[in-house]
């Protein structure tokens, strides 16, 4: 019976839900017009033009734009302001907030926002969640201003939120790609963010995932300061190239995760400061000037099952000792030299983090020229055998194979021994067979 009543009710809010159609102007109060008449659970499609904002949603409706409709703020403070929940925003481009706090969608205070397929450019922040909780940021493009990055805004800045997902957006040319501060439970998933101050930048965030995300030529690619249990995965961060750029710096944040992502051709890739229980794993560093950073005492971080592949510096230790093993296995290095006698796939010497290149490189910035040349490899070697108390840190269990390609491998050998096998029992065969037949 309940079930039933459910039906009808559910068929009757259907039926009786009315459509309002914008006209085709550039005029804005009809836009607004249309909004203030507009009953919760109306659906609003937004015939082509220029409207003018500011807009605010104060009830739980949709906006679904038909393609080439334009929301221009004209330099007022937001160009749309929804202060309502369960509001879907589709489909239109919104420009021309004013500077300052000015915003293209300002949401406060409300919950179940969806804004989606929305071009967002020429404004100061360009989405800002205030209080916001269950709130899905998808496949939007926001595109900042022309000017130096201290005077933009950021693209997506979250303030004091929770649950909240920003999947499939291009942002470029703003001062921070996707902003946290405060932010609970937040779902970073397959963004590109490129020409930022920092791509993500997390301040007390809690909870919450960066995952498939691609990060190019911006300063820094994650800034996370004071922040916890996040996790940082398979994500490509590449060419932030800035003299004090970072691909992922950890600041005095605890319990992070950090997994199977490419860090590839940055200034330094990964620098570690105060960062407490956070693990550092099959993380790919490959091309960098300097692949980690570690400063201060990094408590119970554990580097392991990373690649090292042509880094002018594979590691610059200032501070405690950074582990790099689990008690098994470690990383890879292409700097380590030693041999694997038993074939185990870990090296059978400890691979020591370089500290008179490193030394000499600090001083002299003009010792990059020599880089894989034969007196670095000359001095590499020397260095192993006569400077183990100058080490900067060590990693007892050196990976001798890449591990995929090490597991690769191991498949091959098995099938060569039993290839092997069959060959040498077939030739012991035919040996008998031929002694026997010459008797």
């Amino acid at each position: 019976m309940y079930r039933l009543c459910f039906i009808v009710i559910c068929m009757f809010t259907l039926l009786s839900a009315k459509t309002v159609y914008g006209e085709e102007i550039v005029v804005h109060k009809h836009l607004q017009q249309a909004i203030d008449g507009a009953n919760d659970g109306d659906v609003l499609i937004i015939k082509q033009g220029v409207y003018k904002g500011p807009i605010t949603i104060d009830k739980s409706i949709r906006l679904i734009a038909e393609p080439g409709v334009v929301i221009d703020g004209e330099g007022s403070e937001y160009v749309v302001a929804i202060r309502a929940s369960h509001v879907h925003v589709e489909g239109m481009t919104i420009r021309q907030s004013g500077y300052g706090k000015g915003a293209g969608v300002f949401v406060k205070e409300s919950s179940h926002v969806t804004l989606k397929n929305v071009r967002i450019e020429d404004t100061h922040y360009g989405i800002y969640v205030e209080n916001g909780m269950n709130i899905n940021i998808v496949n939007n493009v926001i595109q900042g201003r022309d000017v130096h990055f201290a005077q933009r805004g950021n693209g997506i800045h979250l303030l004091k939120t929770k649950h909240v997902a920003i999947r499939d957006n291009h942002i470029s040319r703003v001062q921070d790609g996707i902003y946290l501060d405060w932010a609970k439970q937040t779902v970073i998933k397959k963004n590109e963010i490129t020409a930022s101050r920092y791509a993500i930048h997390l301040m007390y965030a809690e909870g919450g995932i960066a995952k498939e995300n691609v990060m190019i030529e911006n300063i820094n690619g994650i800034m996370m300061m004071m922040s916890k249990q996040f996790t940082i995965e398979r994500n490509t961060i590449a060419k932030q190239l800035d003299y004090r750029g970072y691909g992922v710096l950890i600041y005095d944040s605890e319990h992070v995760v950090m997994r199977n992502n490419t860090l590839r051709h940055n200034n330094t890739a990964l620098s570690l400061q105060n960062a407490r229980q956070c693990e550092i794993r099959a993380n790919e560093f490959i091309n960098n000037y300097r692949a980690l950073h570690s400063l201060y005492e990094n408590k119970d971080a554990i580097v392991v099952e990373n690649q090292f592949l042509g880094n002018m510096e594979d590691a610059l230790i200032q501070g405690a000792p950074i582990v790099f093993n689990y008690g098994e296995k470690g990383n890879y290095w292409d700097t380590y030299r030693f041999y694997d006698w038993n074939d185990d796939g870990i090296g059978d010497a400890p691979h020591r983090i370089r500290s008179m290149y490193s030394r000499l490189l600090q001083r002299w910035p003009s010792v990059q020229f020599y880089f894989q040349s034969p007196a670095l490899a000359l001095l590499d070697t020397t260095e192993s055998f006569f400077t183990q108390a100058q080490a900067q840190g060590e990693d007892p269990f050196p990976l001798m194979d890449i591990p995929d390609r090490q597991n690769e491998r191991k498949k091959w050998s098995w099938k060569l021994l039993m290839f092997g096998t069959i060959l040498l029992l077939s030739s012991l065969t035919m040996l008998e067979y031929g002694r026997r037949t010459m008797k």
